[in-house]
């Protein structure tokens, strides 16, 4: 291996001591105007970008333009990767020695905060996981918009609630302890699952001293009592290996993390990885994508941050009362007042993303159009906000210096040229009239034309030359050319700089210093605008806090005011929130996903009410629209804890706690599951952490088992639930099972009419019992062929003609000591000898019976 490293050409050798630090890492290793890649980096990325794949010196390479490569960057983050950006930092006068470089930048997903790499709806948190005795702890930051929190769980559903974290979240990368994750096949099994990109890390980053020395450095020695963090407590080591690796990849400053927020799990509603699949809360299950599910369709907002906003509170419900009757009272604030929520709505949305353009100035990556920006959403916002400061009340403690922001933007109007886009292109940054200084240099500049025009007039007459020219090139610079026919008049004071085949090239002292004033000129005018820019920069610095407040305030108000247009768009109403244990109450509600995608008025309304018992055994055939009823009752219950109005004409809604939602399943290849196993998994989550203050949808439970084994688990999870007393939804194909004991529960089915051999879908849920599954009329809509469904016909009929359902059992009977109770109670009636015995005698036996039946 050394001595092929010594074969190697001295660039060759340093590209293999940078690329030997960054083996993780596709390198973008700067060469003149593009970024090349060698070996394993150029096969890799030319069969993932489809880009040429050629050799240097017999290397596999390719390459891609510097100035386009955020393009092939994005790209590449979108598949997963990471990113090295390899610079030229200096190129030595000898040129003899090749230039320096050093990796300035390093890209991942969860690292990036430039607009070109980052879906500006979704947040981009990364997330670090460590494990100890205590317990397990999460800590996760959003880069691009400082926020910073920790989260801990008990050992014993340590697992099983990452898993729900990570769902509620969504990171764009997770950092783990390498021994934890090669140890622990459980964690393992669990994150090599997830679609997310994994990122393992050396013991040292998780060490006490490491993380120490990263958190107080970030937040000051009062870290602790700042935050209210024990020194020993587990989140510290993951909090410090995550700062420690963002700063890493991102090399420079943090200065948008200002502090630690710790998310207690009682604030919030729960809700299982599953529960936030079934319902499709973010992304549908058939395809993945965001369209169909519950945020796409609740989605109103015109902001960036807002949707953002919105997304979260959609992921995380929340279980205070008070705090979600202030969410309400801000949409009804906003709901009574058309007029204001659309001059509101109109001012957001030509507002700009100014939480994440804070993160980008606290990371000095801030470009000429964030600039704009600020300006521009502070002139609209500032006014806004002047003639209701009610909004300020959005953000506790919200403390905006309008006076420095509005003087700020004014002068940012004034000065920085809308056209340009990049410091370092083409465009002008600073405006023409904002600095007579730079307003003289660029006079020199524009007439350097005209300067140079006359002095070769001079020149002409002055020789005769009259086809003499004047150009100009990066080697010799401006200079006057000759053609070989007059080189006989030229003067002696031309001093001659390169030899062409039809003439000569030369240079005067006039020229030299023409040249050196509009040089000079031009170099003067990168200094001056560097120097205004500069300025504006640390201003906006000055004021950071501010723009960051203002952003959060943006976001509040979209969300709100989002929520409350929806309500109108839609016919929402507010709903009631009321104690837990509550019963809860729906009238002519509907699915707010579905009823979108159906003409006005076409959805058939549906209500509950769980007064006619806790537990409700829902039956019908397939199609009849059981699924859909039981989706939207858990959907608007967990809109109402978000702060929304609800698709219902009344909402009685108690507070809930934990929401569980098990409809349909299907196959875990990626953890070995089955689908009757993931069903019963979650089956078993649902009776482990569910109170009688939750609301629990449960759908065909069984089904993935023989008819016998899927009836029996039915059978005793139905007793389970009804015991608990949650608010239950189950629905199920088991007819059999409606015929036992339903004290203190109720019986829905969904209405179905039969005409002419023709069965009609009602999508009604109504009281009573279905008479049948329809099972094989669906298997005729969908085209099951005429014979095949005869033979079906014909079989139901010979074998399941006499099919009743199960009257022998009681689900509801307290244990079988009282059975047995009962039993002897009967016999005793039915041994008494009422002929042969006095009034006395019947009225003891009475009072016997009385005392065994209390």
């Amino acid at each position: 291996m050394a001595k092929e490293k010594d074969n190697l050409t001295p660039m060759m050798r340093q590209y293999m001591k940078i690329k030997e630090e960054h083996q993780d890492k596709v390198l973008f290793f700067r060469l003149g105007d593009f970024y090349e890649m060698f070996d394993q980096d150029a096969i890799e990325v030319s069969r993932l970008l489809n880009l040429t794949l050629t050799k240097r010196a017999g290397n596999p390479m390719c390459g891609v333009p510097y100035h386009a490569a955020k393009n092939y960057i994005k790209r590449l983050l979108d598949l997963g990767k990471k990113i090295a950006i390899c610079e030229q930092i200096d190129l030595n006068e000898d040129s003899k020695d090749i230039a320096e470089r050093r990796v300035v930048q390093i890209y991942t997903p969860a690292t990036v905060v430039e607009d070109e790499f980052l879906n500006s709806t979704e947040s981009s948190f990364i997330m670090s996981i460590y494990q100890d005795r205590k317990g397990l702890a999460v800590s996760y930051a959003d880069i691009t918009t400082g926020d910073f929190f920790i989260r801990n769980f008990p050992l014993e559903r340590s697992y099983r609630e990452l898993e729900n974290a990570i769902y509620q979240i969504e990171p764009k990368e997770i950092l783990v302890l390498d021994d934890f994750y090669f140890s622990d096949k459980s964690l393992r099994t669990l994150l090599d699952s997830l679609p997310v990109m994994l990122t393992k890390l050396p013991s040292f980053y998780f060490s006490k001293k490491s993380a120490k020395k990263e958190l107080e450095e970030q937040f000051s020695k009062n870290l602790y009592s700042l935050f209210s963090i024990d020194e020993n407590e587990t989140c510290i080591f993951s909090s410090g290996a995550l700062l420690k690796y963002i700063k890493e990849m991102s090399k420079t400053d943090l200065d948008q993390f200002k502090g630690i927020s710790r998310v207690s799990a009682e604030r919030y509603m729960f809700l299982s990885s599953s529960t936030i699949k079934s319902l499709e809360l973010v992304s549908n299950q058939s395809s993945g994508k965001s369209e169909m599910s519950l945020l796409s369709s609740i989605n109103r907002t015109v902001t960036s941050s807002g949707a953002r906003m919105l997304k979260s509170f959609v992921l995380n419900p929340l279980y205070d009362r008070k705090k979600i009757d202030q969410r309400l009272s801000w949409v009804d604030y906003f709901f009574s007042r058309n007029e204001e929520e659309k001059k509101v709505r109109d001012a957001l949305s030509i507002s700009s993303d100014l939480e994440r353009i804070a993160s980008k100035i606290s990371m000095n990556k801030i470009v000429p159009r964030d600039l704009i920006a600020i300006s521009d959403s502070v002139s609209t916002l500032s006014s806004l906000i002047d003639e209701n400061r009610k909004y300020l009340e959005l953000v506790e403690g919200t403390e905006i210096d309008f006076s420095s922001l509005i003087s700020l933007s004014l002068d940012i109007d004034k000065a920085i040229n809308r056209e340009c886009t990049n410091i370092n292109g083409k465009e002008k940054i600073i405006n023409d009239g904002y600095s007579a200084e730079l307003d003289e240099v660029r006079n020199v500049i524009s007439s350097s034309n005209e300067i140079l025009s006359s002095y070769l007039n001079e020149i002409k007459n002055e020789t005769g030359i009259n086809n003499i020219r004047c150009g100009e090139n990066r080697i010799i610079g401006y200079y006057l050319e000759v053609s070989k026919g007059n080189l006989n008049k030229v003067p002696s004071y031309f001093i001659r700089r390169q030899s062409l085949v039809g003439g000569e090239r030369f240079k005067t002292e006039k020229l030299d210093e023409i040249e050196s004033m509009i040089s000079s000129s031009r170099e003067n005018e990168g200094k001056i605008e560097n120097r205004i820019y500069k300025s504006f920069i640390s201003r906006i610095e000055e004021v950071n806090s501010s723009i960051e407040m203002l952003g959060k305030v943006i976001s509040y108000l979209d969300v709100y005011s989002s929520l409350s247009y929806l309500a109108h768009e839609e016919d929402y109403t507010r709903p009631f929130i009321a104690d837990e244990g509550s019963d809860l109450i729906l009238e002519d509600a509907r699915h707010p996903v579905v009823e979108q995608y159906l003409k006005k008025g076409e959805y058939v309304k549906n209500s509950f009410s769980s007064t006619g018992g806790r537990f409700s055994l829902i039956t019908g055939p397939n199609m009849a629209g059981k699924s859909t009823y039981l989706r939207q009752t858990a959907l608007i219950v967990l809109l109402s804890h978000i702060g929304s109005y609800v698709p219902a004409s009344k909402a009685v809604i108690p507070l809930t706690d934990k929401l569980f939602c098990r409809v349909g399943a299907q196959d875990n290849l990626a953890k070995g599951e089955s689908t009757f196993l993931v069903e019963m998994t979650e089956c078993a989550q649902i009776l482990r952490y569910a109170t009688r203050n939750s609301l629990v949808i449960m759908d065909e439970i069984g089904r993935g088992t023989s008819t016998q084994d899927g009836m029996s688990i039915a059978y005793a999870v139905i007793k389970y639930m009804k015991n608990l007393g949650a608010i239950t939804l189950f629905s199920t194909h088991y007819h059999e099972l409606t015929g036992l004991d339903s004290y203190g529960s109720q019986l829905l089915t969904m209405k179905v009419e039969e005409t002419k051999g023709s069965v009609i879908f009602l999508r009604k849920a109504v009281k009573g019992i279905a008479a049948s599954s329809y099972g094989i009329h669906v298997a005729k809509l969908a085209g099951i062929p005429r014979s095949v469904i005869k033979d079906a016909q014909d079989f139901l009929k010979k074998h399941f003609a006499d099919y009743s359902s199960l009257e022998d059992e009681s689900l509801f009977k307290p244990d079988d000591e009282k059975a047995n109770d009962y039993d002897d109670i009967i016999s005793l009636i039915r041994d008494f000898d009422i002929e042969n015995s006095s009034a006395m005698n019947a009225l003891l036996f009475l009072l016997e019976i009385k005392k065994k039946l209390t």
